[in-house]
């Protein structure tokens, strides 16, 4: 998906609710021009609970996005992405994207609008695009002269 602009940036934005509550600190949050929101995390070491933690974020995302009485409908598009040294489902992939089906008929989705995004940087398949091997091959420390990544700096 190419995003046109980014409304608002939000780097280290704290979600607290209660005082005895779990709060959390995310790294990158920003919402796009469709009102789309993006919570982008980078993630050094596998502590083991990142699928867990995932939907936690995006449980504490949605508590901000609608107020106390308002509509479900007006919850926005939300993505939780995080940028992973390791491989934490150990299949190889670069990329590993999650969305809600059914069971019964994986045709059939959720329809909830949100999704979470785990890229990894040792990927070994050819399974996602050559800007975003360069983004992730960056990350991993690698020098990298691929037009895409220096616009990024």
């Amino acid at each position: 998906m190419e995003i046109d602009y980014i409304e608002y940036p939000e780097l280290q934005k704290s979600i607290d609710l209660d005082y005895d509550a779990k709060g959390v600190r995310l790294d990158v949050y920003v919402k796009d021009g469709n009102n789309t929101v993006y919570n982008i995390e980078m993630q050094a070491i596998d502590t083991k609970e990142l699928p867990k933690r995932s939907r936690y974020y995006q449980s504490m995302i949605d508590l901000q996005l609608i107020d106390k009485g308002a509509d479900y409908r007006e919850l926005n598009q939300c993505y939780v992405i995080f940028i992973c040294q390791t491989d934490i489902f150990h299949q190889g992939r670069h990329k590993y994207t999650f969305r809600d089906f059914c069971v019964e008929d994986t045709a059939t989705e959720l329809g909830d609008q949100t999704c979470k995004v785990f890229l990894n940087v040792g990927g070994t398949m050819d399974d996602i695009s050559p800007n975003l091997k360069a983004v992730l091959d960056y990350v991993a420390g690698k020098m990298s002269d691929a037009p895409y990544v220096k616009e990024l700096m």
